[in-house]
């Protein structure tokens, strides 16, 4: 891999938030549901308010203005970074505002032309320029990847165009596996050569080509390879004569080298660790484009939503990016190529959202509505799809209304009964299930009983298997992810190991995809991984041989062979499910 920069003072699992936000455990994606629905609740109108859209009480029109200052007000300060929004109905702007600062050095304000990053926005631009080559008859989407990158291994399955579009490849993420490396995003400044290299030296796949829909900037990251050997020109230069130049987004460019000076464009803030009101910079200093790094404006994509909504760049372009995805099983899901197709309340919505740094971005068209909205904000965390659906709720009317979980009282020694850990048995991530404690910082997520015999786990149906004697054999836990996706866990045990329990597993682990060897000790009692002598974490024992371990790590868990002994390490998250580390003689 890539050559090492400067050195890092040993610290304690100080992974830069940039790469904390990229590494998402299934558990951690069903506390992120459960969280969006409880920042909707709050931005929706309760019972008895007099607004448009709301849950109930009177159909009294708001001003899209007196809405957007309700749902913007945390932000409307000169204090705080913010967000600009804008939304069109029928293609006619009616509303354009910005709310917080661009910069708290500067102290300028945020405005309809201020640049924002886009996050992973960017993928529908990357999936229209494939489209365009589609259309120019250069590629066809069932063409294999190795056709145009035969760096890439041969897997069981071919791997197409069709998957890179769609997060159906099991391509690993590559920011899990720089990390993993020791390098994670905010450390050093990766680039496409340094993803390319990356994702070309994994000899195997998360799961079978096609079989699943499992998020991963991967596949968009070797898109841009595919655009320039095909087309001869730099991706930024296709883009710019295919897209951006010929639509009019005089603001929307890629980023594809950090240290440009970006005129207008709003700095990307994150809460400082401990400190309630105070902020710090959270930028992307990286060049990676076609999973996200795009720059652009609130003003250039209410254009972007209108040229979709006019099919500007054509109808086979414009539907290309909207073809939902078919899984090997023949089931057809919401994300499509780059855009997510689904309903809100009852209305057709097409939308993405977008995470880099600090940047926090979503992207929406309600085509039955004729209404497109665009929310851009620089505050790590703001919540811009709730943000913008909050807008939905108070503006739009005849919404179906939102039907809560018909639950009744939880019996206590019925969900004792199933409260305890269970064990992803996609990433050996463990679930805590009501107060049987957790580990390793994870807490128990409540439970509640339904009117037909089943159970909310935290906002998600589960649906509990039990052994004959009628303790739990596993639980299937039904989240919301771009789709309905089933979650399988498997009962298991806490696990207090001894000192000495804990020195069988010291050792050096090297793994040969990511060129990287961790090294594992007992310190005071303690096990700990580290990496380069500049990033150490913690084990928590969590289940027999497994452990909590901080960001870079995600779940560990130790294989043993046939007399014992510790043969191996394993890294699980939710999109590197599990990478080996061969213990090292």
């Amino acid at each position: 891999m890539a050559g090492a920069g400067h050195d890092h003072q040993l610290a304690v699992d100080r992974t830069p938030s940039t790469f904390r936000r990229s590494v998402m455990s299934p558990i951690r994606q069903l506390r992120r549901v459960a969280g969006s629905v409880a920042v909707l609740l709050l931005l929706m109108p309760s019972a008895g308010t007099a607004q448009r859209g709301g849950r109930g009480g009177a159909d009294i029109p708001i001003s899209p203005e007196a809405a957007a200052d309700r749902i913007f007000a945390q932000f409307n300060s000169t204090h705080s970074p913010g967000c600009a929004v804008g939304m069109a109905q029928s293609g006619r702007t009616t509303l354009m505002r910005g709310y917080g600062m661009a910069n708290l050095e500067t102290n300028s304000p945020i405005t309809a032309t201020t640049i924002f990053e886009s996050g992973s926005v960017a993928k529908q631009f990357t999936s229209a320029a494939i489209a365009i080559l589609m259309k120019d008859g250069k590629v066809n989407i069932d063409d294999p990847v190795r056709k145009y990158i035969p760096e890439l291994p041969e897997y069981p399955q071919p791997l197409l165009i069709r998957h890179l579009l769609s997060h159906t490849s099991g391509l690993r993420e590559w920011s899990n596996l720089v990390a993993l490396a020791g390098w994670p995003r905010g450390t050093r400044v990766h680039s496409q050569p340094d993803l390319l290299e990356y994702i070309t030296a994994q000899k195997s796949l998360n799961y079978p080509v096609g079989d699943f829909y499992s998020y991963t900037n991967s596949g968009f990251a070797l898109l841009p390879t595919i655009i320039e050997r095909v087309s001869g020109m730099s991706f930024v230069q296709f883009s710019e004569e295919r897209i951006f130049r010929p639509l009019g987004l005089t603001n929307t460019h890629w980023r594809d080298d950090f240290r440009t000076i970006v005129p207008g464009r709003a700095q990307a803030y994150a809460r400082r660790a401990g400190d309630p009101v105070g902020w710090e910079l959270d930028m992307p200093f990286e060049n990676v484009n076609g999973p996200g790094g795009l720059l652009t404006t609130v003003t250039d994509w209410l254009k972007w939503n209108e040229h979709l909504d006019k099919k500007t760049l054509g109808s086979n372009v414009v539907d290309s990016l909207t073809k939902q995805t078919m899984l090997t099983s023949g089931r057809t899901i919401a994300y499509a190529r780059g855009l997510i197709v689904n309903t809100y309340r009852g209305i057709n919505e097409i939308q993405h959202s977008g995470s880099t740094g600090g940047y926090s971005t979503f992207i929406a068209r309600y085509p039955e509505k004729n209404l497109s909205i665009a929310v851009l904000c620089n505050a790590a965390g703001a919540p811009a799809t709730q943000f913008t659906r909050g807008l939905v709720d108070a503006l739009v009317p005849g919404l179906a209304p939102v039907i809560a979980p018909d639950t009744v009282a939880t019996d206590p020694a019925a969900a004792a009964k199933l409260s305890g850990m269970y064990r992803s048995l996609r990433t050996h991530d463990p679930l805590v299930v009501g107060n049987a404690g957790g580990r390793g910082g994870r807490g128990g997520m409540p439970l509640r009983s339904l009117r037909d015999g089943g159970w909310m786990l935290g906002n998600n149906r589960a649906l509990f298997e039990s052994r004959p004697d009628g303790t739990p054999r596993g639980v299937r836990v039904l989240a919301a992810d771009n789709d309905t996706v089933a979650y399988a866990f498997v009962a298991t045990t806490p696990w207090a190991p001894t000192t000495e329990q804990l020195a069988a597993f010291a050792g050096r682990y090297h793994s040969d995809e990511i060129h990287a060897t961790w090294i594992v000790k007992v310190e005071n009692g303690r096990l700990a991984a580290s990496i380069r002598g500049a990033m150490r974490t913690e084990l928590t024992p969590l289940y027999t041989d497994a452990f909590a371990a901080g960001a870079s790590l995600g779940t560990v868990w130790f294989t043993r062979n046939a007399t014992g002994g510790v043969t191996a390490m394993h890294s699980g998250s939710a999109r590197v499910w599990d990478l080996t580390f061969t213990r090292e003689k």
